[in-house]
């Protein structure tokens, strides 16, 4: 660079991983090519740096959301990142159905619930990071970064894991959440995708564990018996229903 020449402005965006297997594989990939889609996605002018981090140092896994979001803001001092993005296999919840993502612009950091994306985790990983980090910016009123162009109501339409968006008691900390019925098998199918089905029936309450339970012997029982099968079918309704109401 000559002298002529401005200084290009820089943020460096930490990724941490908990605990360090498929979340620290998603992160791997993801880091690589998450400049490029910043500099896309948020502002071409910014040097984008990525940090890697994981292992005894990330977030403890016992406190919920809350602890999540201060263990990884103190991670970010600590290693003195603008910003720090959780990608994580808990599956978190919010109002009773799963949370997907949450963002805390005092603290500039965000979580995201890698089993609440379902299946194609990586693929929506991609998508959706680029807009938490601008929505922390923004949020945060860094000047470095343009005021974001898109309301946060409208990751709801750009992500379908995310149903709709509460803001929380302070300013820029926003969650987004799943829908009920929807989400859940979603989680269900997220953790299995990760490995994981054991922690995502912990995660669950009881009365959905109940009302999966109830469906699935529904639908195994020989269909012959007529009077039956719609008592059973009926049951796992009301289940549901109780589930979701």
């Amino acid at each position: 660079m000559t002298h002529s020449e401005p200084r290009r402005r820089e943020v460096v965006v930490g990724l941490v991983a908990t605990p360090p297997d498929h979340p620290a594989r998603v992160a791997a990939r993801l880091a690589a090519e998450l400049p490029a889609r910043l500099a896309d996605g948020v502002d071409a002018d910014v040097r984008w740096v990525v940090r890697e981090g994981w292992g005894e140092v990330a977030p403890r896994r016992d406190g919920g959301v809350e602890a999540l979001l201060d263990d990884l803001a103190q991670r970010r001092a600590d290693d003195r990142w603008d910003i720090a993005i959780c990608l994580t296999d808990l599956p978190l919840q919010a109002e009773r159905v799963p949370l997907v993502a949450q963002t805390s612009a005092r603290r500039r950091v965000a979580v995201l619930s890698l089993p609440a994306l379902g299946l194609h985790q990586l693929r929506t990983t991609r998508a959706t990071v680029p807009d938490l980090v601008r929505r922390l910016l923004t949020d945060a009123s860094d000047q470095r970064v343009p005021l974001a162009g898109w309301a946060p109501a409208e990751m709801a339409r750009r992500v379908p894991a995310v149903h709709r968006v509460i803001d929380g008691a302070d300013a820029g900390e926003r969650r987004y959440v799943a829908s009920g019925l929807i989400g859940r098998v979603r989680l269900l199918t997220g953790m299995v995708r990760a490995n994981r089905p054991g922690r995502a029936l912990l995660g669950l309450s009881k009365l959905l564990v109940g009302a999966f339970g109830t469906a699935a012997f529904a639908l195994t029982t020989d269909t012959t018996s007529g009077s039956t099968t719609r008592q059973r079918s009926t049951a796992s309704s009301r289940s549901i229903a109780a589930c979701t109401g």
